[in-house]
């Protein structure tokens, strides 16, 4: 459990606002760059640690300028615990305890892991407009609604996205399998 202390009500005030304003957008930037929700979530709580330590830059009434700032906020902290942990020695694959032992499963994993590293790869070449509601419907599993909603878009604009998207990574997967 985290406890802040605040100098004023009105600190304590614009504090939880964030939270409840921001929390979503947090957990979303976070979920980026790690996918284990409990990490997630203990990566967030640093997160508004650092955003209750510069509590005082931040604008409640210019939305953008606030969103944008604790989105660079989530993205540094991300990038910073990624390459500290990055740094963590690995196990090395003899050591390690649960290998499959059938070579054609593990091949399998292999190919399955290929695939979905050359989709991942294709989302991250889609324009903005499309991988950012691709990511918010499949990765943080908002519904159509709240994607409209986080994004101020209409629900209509949102499904037209990501069937456009959907369409687009279809036709790259089909020319890349057609190049292999």
């Amino acid at each position: 459990m985290l406890v802040f202390v605040f100098d004023t009500q009105d600190e304590c005030d614009k504090f939880i606002r964030l939270y409840e304003l921001y929390g979503k957008t947090v957990y979303y930037t976070i979920s980026r760059f790690v996918q284990d929700p409990y990490l997630i979530e203990d990566l967030s709580q640093d997160i508004y640690l650092k955003i209750a330590e510069h509590l005082d830059a931040v604008d409640l009434d210019d939305y953008i300028k606030s969103r944008n700032y604790i989105i660079t906020i989530a993205r540094n902290y991300c990038k910073n615990h990624l390459r500290n942990t990055s740094k963590i020695l690995e196990t090395p694959l003899d050591s390690a305890d649960c290998l499959p032992d059938d070579q054609e499963e593990i091949l399998d994993q292999m190919i399955q892991k290929e695939e979905v590293h050359r989709l991942t790869q294709m989302v991250h070449e889609l324009d903005d407009i499309y991988k950012s509601v691709l990511e918010l419907k499949f990765v943080n599993g908002f519904s159509n609604d709240e994607i409209a909603s986080f994004l101020k878009l209409k629900k209509k604009t949102v499904e037209m996205r990501i069937y456009r998207a959907n369409q687009i990574l279809r036709k790259k997967m089909a020319e890349d399998t057609y190049e292999a």
